[in-house]
């Protein structure tokens, strides 16, 4: 028995071990991948997300805390995680599991979700409507990818989430894929903090430098809060969202789940609006994608039916 098959609620995650909760994060994947492989449904942004959804769901008290994911293409791994695991088969099917979240499916389910960019306006409404009564209060959390980030709807709810002081936490599923080729400030933000690895060791140890320097070490140190700020400003990989007022956390590794949740359960007593930006791998774990580069990645974004065998791709019929 796997420890993914004790696990008939979201409730069951709780008291897990990081190790533990590590390990249903790969039964998760090794369950999508096998059950999407026969019957077909969207695969690589699930696959990327499962550590995402056991972090949050072994940290919220679902459903009092929402989360709402923004996208049902990565929904899979909250499904198996709240009572759903043994109907995955039926997903797409008459009378079967929604392929999105459905409101009429699960209490876990707090908005149907079919196309991107919807989740933090919807966070940002439904936190306001429990700070003015209505409702039972609680934490809520949106996850949304670096994809849907750019859409107008969401960069609204961002400057409304600051300007408003709500305090959501905004998860970011950054695996640098979507459907169509993302354009514009946002997605090339993204694109830097990405194509940067040394980024943060860089940061840490400017200032320090700076202020050993013969001559004008001295003025910078006197400087401080000057230099901090500039620095700040052209390192930081946060600062757009932080001058929106909103909070920012990252990079982390999103097949971390220790990090997530260290990072989300400081978000969630944060008390105000937080971003938790996670880097992901769409199709983490199933290897035609992970190693295909772009190609594997866009070929494995949706999984036809009887595409994979024992993990792996199904033979071509001669």
């Amino acid at each position: 028995m796997s420890l993914l098959d004790r696990i008939d609620g979201p409730h069951d995650l709780q008291g897990l071990s990081d190790e533990e909760l590590q390990q249903v994060a790969a039964d998760v994947r090794q369950l999508i991948i096998a059950t999407i492989g026969e019957i077909g449904g969207h695969f690589g942004a699930n696959l990327g997300a499962c550590e995402i959804a056991v972090a949050l769901h072994s940290l919220l008290d679902s459903p009092r805390d929402k989360v709402l994911w923004d996208v049902g293409h990565q929904a899979y791994p909250h499904k198996v995680l709240t009572g759903r695991r043994d109907q995955l088969q039926t997903i797409r099917k008459y009378q079967g599991l929604a392929p999105f979240c459905s409101i009429f499916e699960s209490e876990h389910d707090i908005m149907g979700a079919g196309h991107a960019s919807t989740s933090v306006s919807y966070a940002v409404g439904l936190k306001e409507a429990m700070r003015r009564g209505h409702g039972e209060d609680g934490h809520v959390v949106a996850v949304i990818g670096d994809g849907a980030l750019t859409g107008g709807v969401a960069f609204e709810a961002l400057h409304n989430a600051g300007g408003m002081d709500v305090p959501i936490v905004i998860v970011v599923n950054d695996n640098g894929m979507s459907i169509s080729p993302n354009v514009g400030a946002l997605s090339r933000y993204f694109n830097r903090v990405r194509l940067n690895p040394k980024l943060h060791r860089a940061r840490e140890g400017v200032e320090e430098s700076l202020t050993k320097l013969p001559a004008i070490g001295e003025r910078i140190e006197r400087l401080g809060p000057v230099v901090k700020e500039s620095l700040k400003a052209y390192w930081a990989p946060g600062l757009f969202f932080e001058e929106l007022d909103l909070a920012y956390v990252g990079v982390i590794d999103g097949h971390d789940v220790a990090a997530l949740r260290e990072a989300i359960g400081e978000a969630l007593e944060a008390n105000r609006p937080v971003v938790v930006h996670a880097k992901t791998v769409k199709g983490k774990g199933f290897a035609p994608a992970e190693e295909g580069g772009l190609e594997g990645m866009e070929k494995w974004h949706a999984a036809k039916p009887s595409s994979i065998v024992n993990g792996a791709p199904a033979p071509k019929k001669a």
